[in-house]
């Protein structure tokens, strides 16, 4: 399975791209993890990041040779955090240290309801100081449908949590399903002194909000009639945001081989465009 799926991918350019991008793992998943981190180095992606695999998986990623000679980062996990139940501080700091030495940031997902404001900010506080032992940081994930939603939502709570070395992440998607399509340079300069992490992707200028699915508005860079280089990589190069960029893949349907490749062209072309802020 590894040799016919590689074999198809674009040999690594000798030209490094004009600014990193790293991509999420999603539509790479149920491969193995030698598979996953080898298409995303030979096609250049930079980094790579998914859900917390558990500590024998996500050690898997870091002994990829990728990995180990630093082409291929680990910038964060995914975690889900049941802020209003009680949580097991045990595995979280067992989670913590092992990504304490690849310097891998937690991404928290908030996951309970919007109301307990007490309850999150408390867990986010603890969170954040178990992780700030292990040197660790944590950045919170704005996501659709849950607790927090979008990336104002993260800065408020950010604020009521009051801990310097908490940051959030932004992502198109989820902005635009919050009806902040025309505010996106706005929100951007706003947020761009507190943001750790972005996401990208290609998305339709129209869509409806409440779509059971994401196909309009995750999907492949090249894809899709929002211009997301002018609304919203501009935005983020002027803001001054320098910080890990990851390609958006989750529900993507094309195979990996085809829309990564595209994706990572559509970025050098937009990053070019883009300049360098």
């Amino acid at each position: 399975m590894l040799l016919a799926f590689v074999g198809c991918a674009e040999p690594r350019r000798s030209e490094p791209p004009e600014a990193p991008l790293g991509a999420f793992n999603f539509t790479l998943e149920s491969r193995p993890v030698a598979a996953q981190v080898e298409l995303l180095d030979s096609l250049g992606y930079s980094g790579v990041t998914l859900f917390w695999p558990g500590r024998e998986a996500f050690d898997s990623y870091a002994r990829q040779p990728a990995v180990e000679a630093g082409r291929v980062r680990l910038p964060a996990v995914l975690f889900g955090l049941p802020f209003d139940t009680a949580w097991d501080r045990e595995e979280l700091n067992g989670i913590l240290a092992a990504l304490a030495p690849r310097r891998t940031a937690l991404w928290l997902i908030l996951i309970g309801p919007p109301g307990a404001k007490t309850a999150m900010v408390a867990s986010v506080r603890d969170v954040v100081d178990l992780a700030t032992a292990h040197g660790v940081d944590v950045v919170l994930y704005p996501h659709d449908g849950e607790a927090i939603e979008n990336v104002e939502e993260s800065l408020a709570l950010m604020a009521a949590v009051d801990r310097p070395r908490l940051k959030t992440s932004l992502h198109l998607c989820h902005e635009l399903r919050a009806g902040n399509r025309d505010r996106l340079a706005e929100i951007i300069t706003t947020a761009a002194p507190q943001l750790a992490l972005v996401s990208i992707h290609g998305a339709a200028r129209e869509f409806d909000p409440n779509a059971s699915t994401w196909s309009d508005v995750i999907q492949p860079l090249d894809r899709g009639s929002l211009d997301v280089g002018t609304k919203y990589l501009l935005p983020l190069r002027r803001a001054g945001y320098d910080g890990p960029v990851m390609l958006h893949t989750f529900g993507i349907e094309d195979p990996p081989e085809e829309h990564l490749r595209r994706s990572m062209l559509k970025w050098r072309e937009l990053s070019r465009l883009a300049g360098p802020g």
